[in-house]
Order: structure tokens, then sequence, then C-alpha cells
């Protein structure tokens, strides 16, 4: 009896031992995993801003980051954050976050939505309103439409002509819609007066009643009270806003480079208040991304220029705009001359100047003109630019363009930051600036 109670103590005793052993390796393993691996559910990572981000093309973006710990211990440097976000491509993209930690691994994702809302600028190649005589054919002068994220899509315009009637006096209005690849629409219309033909007397081609256009030639633009420029062909802004208001004012028509071209070979006529606003070189404050002045100003007014761009130095994109044509003024031959001539244009070989005329031209993807650096030609440069198939060219010369002009030598008034209002006015009136200069 005495013998099987000792043996029943004896077992209880090696029970308690392997309890006691089985509850000590637990706590040690847990202990050693504790301190190597870690416990899962002790290591933490959360965002720090929404999940989701919708942006608007080219807005800016400063992502807020994440937070991770274990336990007490905040291990947010040690997150490692990865991206394939492309701001300048329409999308859903992500932003990941990883935080690896004794051997365990949590991980988040933000998503980032890049979209357009931006609706396209549209507007209209030649008068906003037009006279069509009863039973003539109507030739519609098109439009023009950039958009902040396709770009050019003038080809895209569509026109609702149909309700116009020429056997039909009366008013009819055609509509030109363009819509982007965001599904963003913008529209514009032009009225059409169709009225009966009246007889027009002959009028003597007489040196009297040539009509002769100003061409303006500006080149930088700022903020005096802001910005510094050393240079006088840099132009206020505020002296740019008192010219457009004087032409505005005062009914003239800014035209385009198709107008002005086309006038120039006789197949259209203008407007006999009319005036070509040309840019060179598309430096300060002439694009979206080197002060932005020029373009705002040109929607605002709703008036038209023509800007020759050095496509090598500059990404043509910066300057779409619906009232900026954009044409040559080489590729990468903008500078002086070392041959007895101004501009280096007339100093390389022909066939290197050819060959930068060509390259020029598959930037701009127009010939409609053509402008010589530093006013600057030789024979050898204007054959170059004939031969690369621009249609005019432009110079200096501080009088006015009449069709009668060599086509390859348009003269051009230089408009400085010194350039006072009066001789502004003597620019685009009959004033004291129409000079004769030889050419």
């Amino acid at each position: 009896m005495k013998n099987r109670k000792n043996k029943n103590i004896i077992i209880a005793i090696i029970l308690v031992l392997i309890t006691l052993s089985i509850v000590g390796g637990v706590f040690l393993y847990n202990y050693l995993k504790e301190k190597t691996n870690g416990n899962k559910k002790y290591l933490s990572i959360h965002l720090l801003g929404q999940k989701e981000i919708t942006l608007n093309y080219k807005e800016k973006y400063k992502d807020n980051g994440a937070k991770a710990f274990y336990k007490d211990k905040n291990l947010t440097s040690d997150i490692q954050v990865t991206n394939n976000v492309d701001y300048k491509k329409l999308g859903t993209y992500e932003y990941k976050y990883k935080i690896k930690y004794k051997n365990q691994t949590k991980e988040l994702t933000r998503k980032i939505s890049i979209i357009d809302k931006e609706v396209p600028k549209i507007a209209l190649n030649g008068d906003k309103e037009m006279t069509l005589y009863l039973g003539d054919n109507y030739k519609d002068p098109g439009a023009k439409a950039i958009d902040n994220y396709d770009g050019d899509i003038t080809k895209n315009i569509k026109i609702d002509n149909k309700n116009l009637n020429n056997k039909k006096e009366g008013t009819y209005k055609i509509t030109y819609t363009i819509t982007d690849s965001s599904n963003n629409t913008s529209k514009i219309e032009r009225t059409i007066k169709v009225i009966k033909k009246e007889e027009v007397k002959n009028q003597n081609n007489t040196n009297n009643n040539i009509q002769k256009v100003p061409v303006l030639n500006y080149h930088f633009f700022y903020k005096s009270k802001s910005e510094k420029c050393n240079e006088d062909i840099c132009l206020d802004v505020s002296k740019f806003r008192k010219q457009l208001d004087y032409l505005k004012e005062n009914g003239y028509k800014t035209l385009t480079i198709d107008e002005f071209v086309d006038w120039m070979y006789g197949k259209i006529t203008i407007p006999k208040k009319s005036v070509l606003i040309t840019i060179d070189d598309g430096a300060h404050g002439t694009s979206k991304i080197n002060g932005n002045h020029l373009i705002p100003i040109l929607e605002e007014y709703k008036m038209h220029a023509t800007l020759f761009l050095i496509t090598g130095w500059w990404d043509i994109k910066d300057y779409y705009s619906p009232y900026l044509d954009i044409e040559s003024h080489t590729h990468n031959l903008h500078f002086a001359g070392n041959c007895g001539y101004r501009s280096k244009v007339n100093c390389v070989p022909y066939k290197d100047l050819l060959e930068d005329l060509k390259k020029s031209l598959k930037v701009v993807k127009s010939s409609k003109a053509f402008c010589f650096p530093f006013y600057s030609y030789s024979d050898k440069s204007i054959k170059a630019v004939k031969e690369a198939a621009f249609k005019t060219a432009f110079i200096g010369g501080y009088r006015k363009a009449t069709q009668k002009d060599n086509k390859y030598k348009i003269p051009r008034y230089p408009v400085h930051d010194s350039t006072s209002m009066k001789e502004f006015k003597n620019m685009i009136g009959n004033g004291i600036c129409e000079v004769s200069t030889a050419l």
C-alpha cells in the first residue's frame, strides 16, 4: 500500500516536471522567436493621407508617405518607397510602401490617378463675322485647336455648316467643335451673312491704293516690377498690353501667318486695318516654361501672332496655342557670323544650311515662313530657303509690307522696350516711321 502511494507521488512529480518542461519550452521558444523573427502582430504600417489620389495633368504632387512601427519602435525611416508614376502621361499608377523587420514584411499601396479636365483651346482662322455674296461658293478658313495634353489637334475639329444656304439671304452660324482624348469639348462659332452681290468699282492699281501691312517684330517679354532684362529687345508686358489695346480699340485685325502669306500671293483679300505680329527666337517670356507672358496675353485678347522658333533650342510643345502660329528661325544656326555677315546662316556651307532648315521644318511642320536671324541674309541663304520650300522669309526694314515686296525679304518693324506709343502708332498708321530702306 505504501509502495503504491509512493509510486503515485513519483508519477505526479514526473507529470509536473513534464508540464513544466513543456511550458518552459513554449515560453523559451516564443522568447527566442520574439528576439529573432519578431511577432507579426506587433509590426504595423499605415499611410499618411488618402489611399487614392486624383491629380490633374501637370499638377504637382508631394507624397505624404507612411509610418511604420514595431511595438514602440519607430521604423518609418526604414520604409522602402517605390512608384511607377509618369507625370507626363494620363493613367493610374501606384506608390508602394514596404517595411521589413525581424524577417517580417508588410506593405501598402497608394493609387495615383492622373486625369485631364482642361478643355482644349480653339480659335478661328479668319474673321468671326464674314460676308458671302448670294450664289457664291463658301470657302471655310477653318480654325486651330490646341490641347494641354494632346497638343495640336486641329485636324480633329468638326465643322457643322449644314445650315448655311448660299442661295438665300440671311445670317447663318457655322459651329466648330473639338474634343480631346479625355472627352473634354470646346466649341466656337462663326457668323456668315449672305447678301446680294453689289457692284464693285474697279480700282486703279496705283501706288496710292496699294495695301500696306505693318509687320511687327518682338523678341522677349518681361514684368519690369518683378523681373530683370538688360536688353532693349525685352518688352515690358504692360507696354505690350497698351499696344494690343490700341490695335483692338482701333479695329485692327491680327493676321495668322496663313492669312498673311495667302495675301502676299494674292489669293485672298484682308481688311484694310490688318497687322501681322511676329516674335523671334522663343526665349524669355514667350513659352509656358520661361516666363509664360506672351501666350496668356494673346489668348486673353484673342489676337493672333507668329513665333519664329529656334527649334533646336526649345521644345515646341511648350509654345502650343491656337493664337500662336509657329514657323522656323533655324534649327541650330542662330549664332553671330564670322564671314562678314551678322548671321552664321550666311557663313556655313550650303549643304549644312539646307540640312539645318530641313531639321527645323520637321519640328514646326510648316513651310509658310522663315525668319533670317539678325535680319541678315545673302543670295546663298535665300537660295537655300527657297530650296527648302519656304513660301516667304522675313527680315528687318522699318517699313510696311506690300504684295510687291520680294517674298523672301519681307520687311518688319522691330519693337523695343524704348519704343514709345507715338512711334508704335506711326508704325501702324501712316506716320513718320514709313521710311525707305534698301533691302
